[in-house]
Order: structure tokens, then sequence, then C-alpha cells
């Protein structure tokens, strides 16, 4: 197949070089210390910031009488997040204010309680409740990320270290559900009686607080390749 002893001792290096090739480029980064730099990155002080946005949901019920319920979902999903974003916490109040003459000393009111098994993540259902006096009657917060606060900090450490501090781990995705039953005043009470309300409406606000995390140096990051 080949005329000289020339190219048959170039095939020979060619086919030499194709095996020895990966293997070179394989050895090198630990024979230099790249691996460790290419998995944690440059080491050092940094300023970590947030941005941070909220992801809304607004609902009224219909007029609810004593002992009736109303289910609310908030759905939550990976795409809502979006890419290199986390979700902080989930937050439902429930407001109301007495409607119709109630007798003194005495509000309508509302408990609430919640079903959180359709959302991913190890999270504990909660109930609240209270009277529609001062508005608000029942608040419940999950928080996703331990010691998260939205506030500027200084960190030393690597920024992949750092970042992986910050990581809701997927947690919080699915469905939100709170059921609420209302308590509402409707006897006549006092003397000369007082006419109570028969009915109640309640604003539901959802609120997931969404962030990204930003790094920036604050004094020359030391490069453990060429340290």
């Amino acid at each position: 197949m080949f005329q000289d002893r020339r190219s048959q001792t170039m095939l020979g290096g060619s086919i030499l070089f194709m095996f020895l090739f990966p293997i070179y480029f394989t050895m090198v980064p630990g024979l230099v210390g790249l691996d460790d730099a290419s998995s944690t990155g440059p080491s050092g002080k940094w300023t970590v910031s947030f941005t941070e946005e909220t992801l809304t949901q607004t609902d009224t019920t219909d007029a609810l009488s004593d002992g009736d319920t109303h289910e609310d979902t908030f759905v939550i999903t990976e795409e809502m997040i979006g890419d290199n974003k986390n979700l902080a916490s989930v937050t439902i109040t429930i407001e109301c204010q007495d409607q119709g003459a109630v007798g003194p000393g005495q509000n309508n009111g509302v408990d609430a309680s919640s079903d959180v098994s359709g959302v991913s993540g190890e999270l504990a259902d909660q109930t609240d409740g209270g009277g529609c006096g001062n508005g608000i009657a029942a608040s419940m917060t999950w928080n996703l990320i331990d010691g998260y606060d939205g506030q500027d900090y200084e960190a030393d450490g690597t920024e992949a270290e750092i970042r992986s501090g910050w990581m809701d781990s997927d947690n919080g995705r699915g469905d939100w559900i709170v059921e609420l039953t209302a308590d509402v005043q409707n006897d006549a009470v006092g003397f000369p009686p007082f006419l109570s309300s028969d009915d109640q409406t309640y604003d539901i606000t959802w609120t997931a607080v969404i962030f990204e995390v930003s790094m920036e140096p604050v004094v020359d990051i030391e490069d453990p390749t060429t340290a």
C-alpha cells in the first residue's frame, strides 16, 4: 500500500499522536493544579448583592356566610422564576373589613389553613386567623432559603461556594393552596339589639419573592492557578 519506509513511518507517528494527544490534555490540568481552579474558581473577598422581583396574585372571594369556605391556589413554575434566579419566600395575606353593623366589641373574622403537599421541598403546613377589625386577619410566610434578607454583604471564599449558599434547590414549585373559613357575626346582640352582618368578603394576596445574586471582588482575587 505504501511505496516507501518514510510513508509507513509517518503513518505510525500519526497513529501514536492520536492516542497520546487526549491523554496529555487529561493529565496536564492535574499536574498544574487546574482541577481545583475549575471547580471552585478564584478565592478572595466579595461584595454580594441581590436583585429582587416579586410575583403577586390577588383575589377577592364571593360574599361568604358564617362557616362558608373558600379555597385559593397560587401556582409557581420554574418558567415563572426564570434562569439564574431563586425563590426566597412565599407569603399569603387575607384582609377584610367588617361589612354591616356588628355588636360592640365583635368583629367578623377568618380561619385559614394551608395545603402545601403539592409543592416541592420539605415544607410544613400553617394555620392562622383573626378578626377583620384591623385589615389583615391572617398571614402565613414560608422562607425557602434560610438567612435571606435581601441585604448586601461581604464574604470571603470562592464565588461558587458563596453562590451555592443562595440556591433554592428547586424547592417551592407547585400548587400552593389555602382554605379559609368565614367567621361572620350574624346574630343580633346587645341592648338595644345591633343587627350584625350576614356575609363577608375577603381579599387574598399571594406574594413570591424572587432574587438574582451578583458578586463583585472587593480586593484583588487570588487565582489558585497562579498561587
